[in-house]
């Protein structure tokens, strides 16, 4: 493996006494970061001690300045200037083997891949919910994507996620950064790089188990967010397609899935999520 100078950023809150899991398995990776920065929005917690104790380079910032596009922005003018690569993860992340970030990174091995992403699995006794959403946007084989594949996967030709995901730091300065938005800092820089000629790789033997279980509430106001921020990023479909096509993927992956369960009484749960999702999405269009 080309010998590469890896930073790891993890923004926190309350991230709560579990944290020590995740920074215990990061500890364990056979590829060490040589920055390991914490951006933390204030947690009332042991979150820092337990960074800290873990020798952890920490940043404590105003809960209400933080933003997933800003904070991150903002953690990448602390790295040290001599960093290839640097990797984000959220705090809810559990790593599931001692080669995550080795398997993250050797997709720079090309070197036309600007970012990358891991393949997260539902966490231990997630919902059908949870996991049917998890499985249908990461599937167990490996893509590369680039401007050529948007025939393939339209809008998802951008789709990345910060909850695991690794970025070339030459690739991600010539683009800019991260925006300062509250949602969807991560699709935006991987459409930003996809523009600019680079590619964007989906590592499916990187897996880590993220997942959330949200309320109706919650999932409209998610939704609603991501609404607004393709209103304000008209450039986005205007690139890559819209969202219509994957949404009626995700409706037959999702049934499938219950009839192959056999959990025929989930169909209708299905259904009125993906319309509360729908809603609030074009809501705001």
């Amino acid at each position: 493996m080309v010998n590469r100078k890896v930073a790891l950023v993890i923004p926190t809150y309350n991230a709560g006494d579990v944290f020590y899991n995740l920074l215990l398995e990061i500890s364990l990776q056979t590829v060490q970061a040589s920055c390991k920065l914490l951006i933390d929005s204030s947690s009332t917690d042991t979150t820092v001690k337990i960074a800290k104790d873990f020798g952890w380079k920490i940043e404590i910032i105003g809960k209400s300045s933080f933003s997933h596009g800003g904070t991150r922005q903002y953690a990448l003018e602390l790295l040290p200037a001599d960093i290839d690569v640097v990797i984000f993860m959220t705090q809810d992340v559990r790593l599931l083997n001692g080669k995550c970030f080795e398997s993250l990174i050797s997709a720079f091995d090309d070197c036309e891949v600007g970012a990358a992403y891991g393949r997260q699995i539902g966490h231990d006794g997630a919902s059908i919910y949870a996991v049917t959403d998890r499985n249908f946007n990461y599937p167990p084989v490996s893509i590369i994507k680039s401007m050529e594949s948007i025939g393939t996967y339209g809008i998802k030709t951008a789709f990345l996620s910060n909850s695991f995901a690794a970025y070339r730091m030459n690739d991600l300065r010539r683009v800019g950064g991260f925006p300062v938005v509250d949602i969807c800092e991560d699709i935006y820089t991987s459409g930003k790089m996809l523009l600019s000629g680079r590619k964007i790789a989906y590592v499916a033997h990187a897996v880590v188990k993220h997942s959330h279980e949200l309320d109706l509430l919650n999932l409209w106001k998610r939704y609603r967010a991501m609404g607004c921020f393709y209103r304000e990023n008209q450039w986005l479909q205007d690139s890559f397609g819209t969202a219509n096509k994957e949404g009626w993927k995700l409706l037959k992956y999702q049934m499938s899935m219950c009839i192959s369960r056999r959990k025929f009484a989930k169909i209708f749960k299905f259904l009125f999520i993906d319309l509360v999702k729908y809603v609030a999405f074009r809501c705001v269009l």
